[in-house]
């Protein structure tokens, strides 16, 4: 489609193609999105808003009327809510938009059917295990469902599973140290966006790119997270010289391997708010100069990366094999 849009530029530089003509041929060229595709796209994006707030409305509606409900009201209504998610992906054989959202919403009565009844029973479980338990009991439906956004719910549970357990032990299983919570969300999110995209080269549905894109972004979040600590107290440290590998990884893969300049440009962004903190944890100047410095280092680093990622977007869509 870019490549598309550079030919028009083109032909209207090359005098070829008037500019007046230039919308009524990239209609013609489908840059525009037709009315049937901005029809299906409201469509789809009702129907996943729809399985959202039923499913919040739902959870509203047990917390609103807790006493009046009692146990078994409180119960059969989510049971009920859940048995009917489960029948509507059956009753579509599994296959469609509205199966799929279907179980999307029938994984999320999961969780609240877990805290229900936690809550009631008082079981004394921590909260991060509530969240463990929900991904385990959601991940047969993420392998035979074919559904990317439910394998995205599971590795964001796992995520939100991790945070709860250093806030309740202060570490992160065998994992110690201030570190541990990056170190845990990075190996987290590093071998699930690694499995992600070697199943992908296999199984095209897997292939959508914005799971990917969100599961690097928590890459990129703990592995600045984990050299700004590290780091924090000496320039040079372990912390820095994984961060730098994660960096050489990202380029490697999204630069040669599979080019995205979104993945790109969150690398960048990262190497932004590095700079910015190792500055700051590792000057002893007066206040006034730090911001001054900083504002410079700033407004420098992020042009430099700019211009970067410009040269490598002409390279990407002009010469494709550099």
């Amino acid at each position: 489609m870019d490549t598309a849009r550079r030919q028009l530029d083109h032909l209207i530089e090359q005098g070829a193609l008037a500019p007046a003509d230039y919308q009524r041929a990239a209609t013609l060229l489908g840059l525009y999105p037709s009315l049937p595709r901005w029809q299906r796209f409201l469509d789809h994006l009702l129907l996943w808003l729809s399985a959202l707030a039923l499913g919040f409305a739902l959870l509203f509606f047990i917390a609103y009327n807790w006493t009046e409900l009692g146990h078994l009201g409180r119960f059969a209504l989510v049971e009920l809510a859940l048995l009917i998610a489960v029948s509507a992906y059956a009753w579509k054989g599994g296959r469609g938009l509205v199966a799929k959202a279907a179980l999307f919403a029938a994984a999320l009565a999961v969780g609240g059917l877990l805290a229900l009844f936690g809550q009631t029973y008082q079981t004394g479980a921590d909260p991060w295990q509530l969240f463990f338990t929900w991904s385990l009991m959601i991940l047969p439906w993420a392998l035979i469902a074919r559904l990317p956004a439910l394998w995205v719910l599971v590795i964001g549970l796992w995520n939100l599973a991790a945070l709860l357990y250093h806030g309740t032990f202060g570490s992160v299983w065998i994992l110690t140290g201030e570190t541990s919570l990056a170190w845990a969300l990075l190996v987290i999110n590093a071998l699930s966006l690694t499995g992600w995209e070697l199943a992908a080269r296999r199984l095209t549905w897997l292939d959508t790119g914005w799971p990917q894109r969100l599961i690097a972004a928590g890459v990129g979040m703990a592995a600045t997270l984990l050299v700004l600590i590290g780091s924090s107290d000496t320039l040079v440290s372990g912390e820095l010289l994984i961060y730098a590998l994660v960096l050489a990884a990202i380029y490697g893969v999204y630069r040669h391997l599979k080019p995205d300049l979104f993945m790109l440009a969150g690398g960048c962004l990262s190497v932004i708010v590095v700079i910015d903190g190792l500055f700051i944890a590792h000057t002893d100047l007066q206040e006034d100069s730090v911001f001054f410095l900083l504002s410079a280092l700033t407004i420098g680093s992020t042009t430099a990366l700019v211009k970067w990622l410009i040269h490598l977007n002409r390279l990407m869509h002009h010469d494709p094999e550099h």
